[in-house]
């Protein structure tokens, strides 16, 4: 399978602003594992980080594309001051490696002053 597959899903989908949960998921064409990459999804209207995966993971699966969730945490977005923080964890899934995350937000929003993280809270 080519590249094309995993380059039509959207790296980061996380909500407008607020804080909010996210999770972190890891994706591959079916049958190549070794094609991967992560994708970032957060969402304020969700009671539970399994609630975002749930979501995301049928619409995966419709693209023929394979997905384990690498962990959660918490998302702060400030679009007017044009900050992010990624901290936390999810219960169920443990803790998201917030560097790639970090990594994935830096490009998705270039103009922002400041995306960080830190391992505090839940």
């Amino acid at each position: 399978m080519s590249d094309t597959a995993l380059d039509s899903v959207a790296d980061v989908e996380i909500d407008s602003s607020g804080k909010f949960k996210y999770i972190l998921i890891k994706i591959w064409p079916k049958d190549d594992k070794n094609n991967s990459k992560y994708i970032v999804r957060g969402d304020g209207r969700v009671d539970y980080h399994a609630d975002i995966f749930d979501e995301v993971e049928p619409k995966l699966r419709s693209k023929k594309i394979s997905c384990d969730c690498e962990g959660g945490g918490r998302i702060q977005h400030k679009p007017q001051a044009k900050t992010i923080l990624v901290y936390g964890y999810s219960q169920g899934f443990g803790r998201a490696d917030h560097s790639i995350t970090v990594e994935k937000l830096k490009a998705k929003y270039p103009g922002y002053t400041s995306i960080t993280f830190n391992n505090e809270g839940y």
